[in-house]
């Protein structure tokens, strides 16, 4: 009964905001670690009850739900009041206050229309109740939204993808609704609330559709509409498209007192404005334009806007997001994918401004999609410096990012250096991964990569070889290409998985599992797939696109696992060589100081963990990137500051020679080292070795003759030795 406690206890951590970062201006970030933004719904309500709105965002690649808030008209980063909001939340979300009580309650998709949570909050943390929709007299109630239509009372029915508009389109204090009509001709129905009518409340939730062509507008293809009632032209084939969702955005853009639409197509990259020149119960639409008028919202598939006061000026502001799932094109930059239009005028007569592409999005490290972090001492000064690679830049091709550490080892703090590390835009590639791994067994870090190739849409596991001792130097290589092919989402983790001294190879797999491929003994670099299903890891629906690594989470000497999966949360196996599987994996990992528990937290969809050192700490950091194109930073809470005299283990000793491919000596520092072996008469032995902090190393004594052998360590321009016996 204690074991899992204990456990626990080891891997406990908090999402670290402080380590500054900054542009390669020198401008800081003012929320550098907050995760990055892709494809966002933008919504304002009151988070913590200080009578200001605050930020609320859920981002469809990730699914999940982002909190800000409002700190003297400024974001400040809020993960703590996330995990309140209801799991159900899929597909989009809209805050709207259902039931006239001053508080935002929650709309949002369900496979048979849409569900309602009412905000019944009476603590410091938002708290909701689904709500249940009468379906009349002698029947049971209905979860999802509903709507008497020819025949009774019925679903509201939504494709997936659609983005209905909540807005109180009749001024009596209730909210009506406006969607795209599931079957049939692409038109909108209105749906009105009754409730205020009815019963004098808001929280009935009372609907009756009025119409399924409100204003007489059809949407025959992208940027065609036919108007007044009108059947589609003869250029679209006089038929509609029904294959994409449709997002609607109703309220009164043009300050003549009528509800208008924008509009726009899953399968369309513009924004439409559907004007009403009619009223609310007579509508008529005539015209369709692109909006806002001087800088329309266009992105490669699917804009959608939504409508909120976001610069604390009192005024709603737009904002376009592409309202997509997942990349569809490469062209895609996910970097700048929320534009903010200012609203100069006022929420009855707007006029939007544009202002920026990347709202939020220039204020933390935002490399578009799929940051995959990695860390080495890139110019030898003793700390950690931070690469990220990203999917693609604006040129399609992937490139590679230096943040450098002008922090100390102890206080990081990094500034953009390079944008463009060893000119990898200028390649055929795009979907890079990077880490830093002994792959060619030389003692030397090399630079070791997945990449998708442009021309060809392979991917597969490539490297080049490191020259430096300690640092990373690839200058003069090529790249070489290894026999590992995989598929475009999954994940390579190279590493000793079995103490032999050599690099192997785990491959998360979109099934979900994992596989241990073992590196040859014959130097070919070459690997063998010796467990299809490693730690028990098999296919699995819940769990796909695996990526992992290995480290001494907890500095007992014996490495850990980590994973991260497509939900957005990491698990960890401790000591994963002795763990017959994985089910004992934690992920109650990271605290949050509102509940004062840990939690199994969403860190941004797909994730790439990592581990360094940052803190010269007695454990090391988690730092994971993830398909928002952000990063996350999780700092032990048990980890003490390092002892002012390096840790040395090596282990056993005496140590027994076997054979040329097994190392038999496991060496581990608590700190980065080199390490080189000498005879008791100063001979020397080997090359030079890099060691990285808290990890284990197999040493090969094959050569060495029997007999007693000093082995020299220097770390931070200090020498420890340690006298081995071998025989």
């Amino acid at each position: 009964m204690l074991f899992p406690l204990c456990v626990h206890a080891q891997f406990t951590y908090v999402l670290e905001e402080n380590i500054p970062v900054s542009d390669k201006e020198g401008n800081p970030l003012s929320m550098p670690w907050a995760g990055g933004i892709n494809a966002a719904h933008y919504n304002t309500m009151d988070l913590d009850l200080d009578g200001k709105d605050d930020l609320v965002l859920f981002d469809r690649m990730a699914d999940k739900v982002i909190t800000f808030l409002n700190r003297d008209n400024h974001y400040v980063p809020a993960p703590q009041y996330e995990s309140s909001f209801p799991t159900e939340i899929t597909n989009w979300l809209l805050l709207r206050d259902a039931n006239c009580d001053g508080r935002k309650d929650i709309f949002t998709g369900d496979n048979l229309g849409i569900k309602v949570y009412i905000n019944v909050t009476t603590g410091a943390m938002p708290a909701w109740k689904q709500h249940i929709f009468s379906a009349g007299p002698g029947n049971t109630g209905s979860t999802v939204l509903l709507s008497k239509g020819f025949s009774g009372k019925v679903n509201v029915q939504l494709q997936f993808d659609d983005l209905p508009a909540f807005v109180d389109a009749d001024g009596d204090g209730d909210l009506d609704l406006f969607n795209v009509r599931f079957v049939g001709n692409g038109t909108v129905e209105y749906h009105r609330n009754f409730g205020m009518e009815r019963y004098g409340t808001c929280d009935s939730l009372d609907y009756e559709r009025q119409t399924q062509t409100w204003g007489g507008v059809t949407e025959c293809s992208c940027g065609v509409f036919a108007f007044n009632g009108n059947p589609c032209p003869p250029a679209t084939g006089g038929r509609t498209e029904h294959a994409g969702g449709k997002s609607l955005l109703a309220f009164d853009a043009n300050g003549d007192s009528k509800i208008d639409l924008l509009f726009s197509e899953a399968t369309c990259n513009n924004l439409y404005l559907l004007s009403n020149s009619g009223t609310l119960d007579n509508p008529k639409i005539a015209t369709s334009s692109s909006f806002p008028p001087g800088h329309p919202a266009s992105f490669l598939i699917f804009p959608a806007t939504f409508y909120e006061d976001l610069d604390f000026d009192g005024v709603k502001d737009l904002l376009a997001m592409p309202n997509i799932f997942t990349r569809t094109y490469l062209q895609t930059d996910l970097a700048h994918s929320n534009w903010f239009y200012k609203n100069n005028g006022t929420d009855t007569a707007p006029n939007f401004i544009f202002e920026q592409s990347d709202f939020l999005q220039s204020s933390m490290i935002d490399v578009g999609d799929n940051a995959v972090p990695a860390f080495i001492d890139y110019d030898g000064d003793g700390d950690f410096d931070m690469i990220v690679s990203r999917h693609t830049s604006s040129a399609i091709a992937a490139s590679i990012a230096l943040y450098e550490n002008v922090g100390t080892a102890e206080a990081p703090a990094f500034k953009l250096k390079n944008d463009d590390m060893w000119g990898f835009s200028e390649l055929s590639f795009y979907n890079i991964k990077i880490q830093f791994a002994d792959f060619t067994n030389d003692a030397r870090l090399d630079l070791v990569f997945t990449a998708t190739h442009l021309q060809s849409g392979f991917t597969r596991l490539y490297f080049v070889p490191g020259t430096g001792d300690g640092v990373i130097d690839v200058g003069g290589q090529s790249i070489q290409q290894t026999n590992v092919a995989i598929g475009i989402n999954e994940n390579v983790y190279v590493g000793d998985v079995d103490r032999n001294g050599l690099a192997d190879l785990l491959i998360g797999r979109t099934s979900g599992g994992l596989e241990y491929w073992r590196s040859r003994a014959d130097g070919s670099l070459d690997f063998d797939l010796f467990d299809s299903s490693f730690l028990g890891l098999g296919s699995s629906v819940l769990r796909q696109n695996l990526a992992c690594t290995i480290s001494d989470l907890d500095g007992d000497g014996k490495m850990d696992l980590v994973l991260g999966d497509q939900t957005g949360t990491l698990s960890i196996v401790s000591n994963f060589r002795e763990a017959g599987d994985a089910s004992g994996a934690v992920s109650e990992l990271v605290f949050n100081k509102n509940t004062e528990t840990y939690e199994r937290y969403n860190l941004g969809g797909r994730l790439w963990p990592t581990t360094a050192n940052l803190f010269n700490s007695t454990r090391p950091t988690l730092v994971v990137g993830n398909v928002l194109g952000g990063l996350s930073i999780l700092r032990n809470d048990e980890g003490q500051e390092l002892p002012s005299e390096p840790v040395v283990h090596v282990y056993p000793n005496p140590v027994r020679r076997v054979s040329f491919t097994d190392k038999e000596l496991t060496i581990r520092t608590d700190r980065p080292a080199f390490v080189q072996a000498f005879s008791t008469l100063g001979q020397v032995m080997t090359e030079p070795q890099y060691l990285l902090g808290n990890e284990e190393y197999g040493f090969n004594v094959a050569s060495l003759a029997a007999g007693v052998y000093i082995l020299r360590f220097t770390i931070e321009n200090k020498t420890v030795t340690r006298r081995v016996v071998v025989y």
